[in-house]
């Protein structure tokens, strides 16, 4: 009779968007509960008509079991009053970057001994 899975594998969840990249069609959910990160496939997104969540917009979703663990099956809402600013440059402030800067460029050797 109950319609209610709390602690199973499908659900309810309300959270947070903690990243979301549209140009790899995929990021996490903090759920508000504290319960592990739950993945969001832009899939979910272009079935409730967005192409984007932006970190820090709150969500209320559908979950269940994927391939690779607990993911968002439907978007219920996404409120983006809540998100975080993206810079307009582009940069991310304070992300992570896979690759860093520093120690790289041509090396130049200035003595060459040619004869």
């Amino acid at each position: 009779m109950s319609d209610q899975n709390q602690g199973g594998s499908a659900g309810e969840l309300r959270g947070r968007i903690k990243w979301f990249n549209p140009e790899k069609g995929f990021g996490f959910v903090t759920p508000a509960d504290g319960a592990p990160d739950v993945f969001l496939h832009i899939s979910a997104l272009k079935d409730a008509g967005l192409q984007d969540a932006p970190e820090g917009a709150t969500i209320h979703c559908e979950v269940g079991q994927g391939r690779k663990g607990v993911q968002v099956t439907r978007v219920i809402t996404l409120d983006t009053s809540t998100a975080t600013p993206r810079s307009s440059g582009g940069g991310g402030g304070g992300g992570r970057r896979p690759f860093g800067g520093g120690g790289g460029g041509p090396r130049r050797d200035h003595r060459h001994d040619d004869h």
